[in-house]
C-alpha cells in the first residue's frame, strides 16, 4: 500500500506545480490610460539617439564606451557569473553520476594481537626481515577497482522542479537588471559628454570676456596714458582682467578634469583632452506624444521586479514540498580485484542499488518557519514591485514636468542674452561718449557673461532630461514609438 500512496500523493502534487504568472493588476496598482503631464511636442523616436546629435565624437564616444568601459565589460562578466549560477542551482534536480576508481595496498602485523613469531611456523620463502624479527609478523595485500557511482533524489513532488524554476527566473531578472543598468550607465556616459561639452563652451566664453576686458583696458589705458582717464578707471580695469584670468583657469581645469573622467570611462589614459568642440546641439531625440502610461511595464527593472516575485512564488512552492518525505536511489557498478590488470574483467563485476525513503518527523519547526519566511519574502516582493512601478511612473512624470519648466527657462534666458547684449553695447556707446562710468561697463559686461553661462548650462540641462526621459520610458528605441 505504500507505493500506492507515493503514486497518488506524487499526481497530486506534480498537478499543483506552482505556475507563476504575475500581473500588474492583481498587485492593485492603477495604471492610467495616459499620464497626466503632457509629453513635449517632438516627433517620434527614428534610430538609435545617440545618432540624432548628429555629433560624430559622440558616436565614437559611445562606440568605445560600450566595447572597452571597465564597467560595461564588467556587467558582460556578471552576466556570465549569473547564468553559471542558475545552472548550478538548478542541478540538483539531475541525476549525480561519478566515475571513481581505486587502487588500495596495505600492510598489517599481528603483534598488536598478542601473537608470538615462534607460533606461527615459518616456510623457506620467508624475506630475510622476518628472519631477523623474531617478534613481528607481517602480511599485506592489494585491491584495485572501478565503478559508476549514482545519487539521485527523485523528484515526485516538484519540489527540485520548482527550485530550478526559481533559479532561472532569478536569472532572468538579474539579466533585465543588468540590462538597465548598461543602458542607465551608457545614458550617465552621454549626459557625463555633454557636460563636458558644456564646459567646453564655458572656457570659450571666459576666454571671450577676457579678450574683450583686455579690449577695454588697453581702451582704457591709452586714455589714461593721454590724460583722458582717471587712475580709478584703468584700476578698475585691470582688476576686471585679472579677475578674467582666475575664471578662464577655473573653466580650464573643469574642462580637463570632466575629459579626464570621461577617457577613463573608455578605458584609456586620462590625458584630459577629448573634448575640444564647444557647440551644444539644439536638435534631439525626439518622443511619440501618445505613449500609454502602461509602457511602463516594458522597463527592463520592471520586468526584473515581476520575474523576482514569481521566482519567490516558486520558492514558496519548494518549501511547501519540503515537508513531505524524500525518494532517493543510490546505486553504483563497476569491478573490484587484487590486480590492477583484472579491474576491466566482467567476472570480478559488482553492483548495488538502494531506495532510501525519508520524512521530516520532527526538526524543531525548521521546516514550517522556512516556509513562513519564503511567504513574507513572496508579500516583500510584491511591495517592491509596487514601489517599482510607482517610482517609474514618478521619474516619468518627473522629467516631463521637468521638459516643461526647462522649456519656460529657455525662452526667458534667450531674452536675457538678447537684452544684456544690448545694454553691455549701449554702455561701451556712452562710455565712449562720456556719458557713464567705466564702472556701469564692466558690470554691464559682467552680467551678459553670467546670462550666458546660465544660458549654456539650461541647454545642457535640456539635453539632460531628453536623455533621463527616455532612460524613465524604458530605453528601448521600439517602445519610444507609438
Amino acid at each position: 500500500m505504500l507505493y500506492k500512496f507515493f503514486i497518488l500523493t506524487a499526481l497530486i502534487f506534480s498537478s499543483c506545480y506552482n505556475k507563476a504568472n504575475i500581473k500588474i493588476e492583481d498587485l492593485g496598482v492603477t495604471v492610467p490610460e495616459s499620464w497626466s503631464t503632457s509629453f513635449p511636442e517632438t516627433e517620434e523616436f527614428v534610430g538609435d539617439w545617440w545618432m540624432i546629435f548628429q555629433d560624430t565624437l559622440l558616436i565614437k564616444y559611445l562606440s568605445d564606451f560600450n566595447k572597452n568601459s571597465p564597467d560595461i565589460l564588467t556587467l558582460l562578466e556578471n552576466q556570465k557569473v549569473a547564468k553559471n549560477s542558475a545552472k548550478i542551482s538548478s542541478s540538483s534536480i539531475f541525476p549525480q553520476i561519478n566515475l571513481s576508481s581505486r587502487l588500495d595496498t596495505n600492510v598489517q602485523n599481528l603483534s598488536g594481537f598478542g601473537f608470538a613469531s615462534t607460533l606461527i611456523p615459518r616456510d623457506s620463502s620467508s624475506s630475510q626481515e622476518d628472519s631477523e624479527g623474531d617478534d613481528v609478523i607481517s602480511f599485506g595485500n592489494t585491491s584495485a577497482g572501478i565503478g559508476i557511482n549514482l545519487q539521485w533524489e527523485v523528484d515526485i513532488w516538484g519540489r527540485l522542479l520548482n527550485a530550478r524554476k526559481a533559479a532561472y527566473k532569478n536569472y532572468d531578472a538579474l539579466i533585465h537588471d543588468l540590462t538597465f543598468l548598461r543602458f542607465s550607465t551608457e545614458i550617465r556616459a552621454a549626459q557625463i559628454y555633454f557636460k563636458g561639452v558644456e564646459f567646453a563652451a564655458q572656457y570659450k566664453l571666459s576666454r571671450d570676456s577676457y579678450e574683450s576686458l583686455v579690449n577695454i583696458r588697453d581702451l582704457v589705458k591709452d586714455r589714461y596714458d593721454k590724460g583722458l582717464r582717471s587712475s580709478l578707471d584703468y584700476r578698475l580695469a585691470e582688476t576686471s582682467v585679472s579677475t578674467a584670468i582666475l575664471s578662464m583657469e577655473t573653466r580650464k581645469n573643469q574642462l580637463r578634469s570632466i575629459n579626464r573622467e570621461l577617457e577613463i570611462l573608455i578605458g584609456i589614459y586620462p590625458k584630459g583632452t577629448l573634448i575640444k568642440n564647444s557647440e551644444i546641439p539644439k536638435i534631439m531625440p525626439g518622443i511619440s506624444r501618445n505613449l500609454p502610461a502602461s509602457l511602463i511595464q516594458k522597463r527592463p527593472d520592471i520586468q526584473s521586479l515581476i520575474y523576482k516575485l514569481e521566482s519567490r512564488s516558486y520558492k514558496v512552492a519548494e518549501s511547501k514540498r519540503n515537508l513531505l518525505p524524500g525518494l532517493f536511489l543510490n546505486g553504483n557498478i563497476g569491478t573490484s580485484a587484487q590486480s590492477v590488470k583484472d579491474i576491466i574483467d566482467k567476472d570480478y563485476g559488482i553492483w548495488n542499488l538502494g531506495l532510501n525513503v525519508t520524512a521530516p518527523l520532527f526538526n524543531g519547526n525548521r521546516l514550517r518557519s522556512a516556509l513562513e519566511i519564503e511567504k513574507a519574502n513572496y508579500e516583500k516582493s510584491k511591495q517592491d514591485l509596487t514601489k517599482g512601478i510607482l517610482k517609474a511612473f514618478l521619474e516619468v512624470e518627473q522629467q516631463l514636468e521637468m521638459t516643461k519648466s526647462l522649456e519656460i527657462q529657455i525662452n526667458a534666458l534667450k531674452n536675457a542674452v538678447s537684452q544684456s547684449q544690448d545694454v553691455y553695447d549701449l554702455s561701451k556707446e556712452r562710455y565712449d561718449s562720456g556719458v557713464t562710468s567705466l564702472e556701469s561697463v564692466l558690470n554691464s559686461q559682467r552680467q551678459l557673461n553670467n546670462i550666458k553661462s546660465q544660458y549654456l548650462t539650461i541647454q545642457r540641462l535640456v539635453i539632460d532630461n531628453r536623455l533621463s526621459l527616455i532612460l524613465a520610458l524604458g530605453g528601448d528605441a521600439s517602445n519610444l514609438k507609438n
